[in-house]
C-alpha cells in the first residue's frame, strides 16, 4: 500500500491497487480505482466508477469525526462528478453526522450535482425521528447508480435534443434541378 498524495496528511490515506483478472470482462460501473481514508473512528472506502464516485462509510460517525468526514466528502464533490454515499455498513450515526449529511446534500443541490445516499440501520434510526430530512435516499448502491445514470441520460437528451431540432434544414432540391437544366 502507498500513501494517496493529494489529501491532507492528518488523515491516513492508503491506496489499494485494484486486482484485475484478465479472464473477467470489465462491467459498466465496476470500480476503476480504490483507496480508503481513515477518519478517526470511521473509514471511507472510495470506488471510482464510470457513473459516479461511491464513498462507502464504515464505523461510527459522531461529533468527534463528522467534520473530518464531511471535509473528505467535499474533496470528491469538488471533482463535480455524481456521488453515492453508501451508509449501509455504518455502525453508528450521531445527530452531528446527520447534520453534516444535510449540509453536504444542500451544497450538492446548490452546485447542481447529483448525489444519492444509500441508507442503513444507523441512518434509518435518525430519519424515523426526522422524516422530512430531504436526503436523496436509495435502497442500494446499484439502485443509486441506475438512478444517476437515468438522470444523466435524460439531461443529455434534454440538452442535445433542442439543438438538433432547431438546426436549419437545407433545401438542396433546387440546386439539383438547376444542375440538371
Amino acid at each position: 500500500m502507498t500513501a494517496f498524495p493529494d489529501l491532507h496528511t492528518h488523515d491516513r490515506h492508503t491506496y489499494d491497487p485494484p486486482t484485475h483478472d484478465p479472464a473477467t470482462p470489465e462491467l459498466l460501473g465496476q470500480p476503476r480505482s480504490r483507496y480508503q481514508i481513515d477518519c478517526a473512528g470511521a473509514t471511507i472506502h472510495v470506488h471510482a466508477r464510470s457513473t459516479a464516485t461511491v464513498l462507502r462509510i464504515e464505523g461510527e460517525v459522531d461529533a468527534s469525526n463528522a467534520d473530518l468526514i464531511a471535509e473528505a466528502v467535499r474533496r470528491f464533490a469538488r471533482l463535480r462528478a455524481p456521488l453515492v454515499l453508501d451508509l449501509g455498513c455504518l455502525d453508528f450515526l450521531a445527530g452531528s453526522g446527520l447534520r453534516a449529511l444535510l449540509v453536504l446534500n444542500e451544497e450538492q443541490q446548490r452546485a447542481q450535482l447529483r448525489c444519492s445516499v444509500v441508507s442503513g440501520a444507523a441512518l434509518r434510526r435518525l430519519t424515523r425521528v426526522v422524516p422530512d430530512h430531504g436526503l436523496p435516499l436509495a435502497e442500494s448502491v446499484a439502485a443509486a447508480l441506475a438512478h444517476i445514470e437515468c438522470a444523466t441520460t435524460a439531461r443529455r437528451r434534454l440538452v442535445s435534443g433542442p439543438a438538433r431540432q432547431h438546426e436549419p434544414q437545407r433545401d438542396v432540391s433546387g440546386r439539383v434541378r438547376g444542375l440538371a437544366s
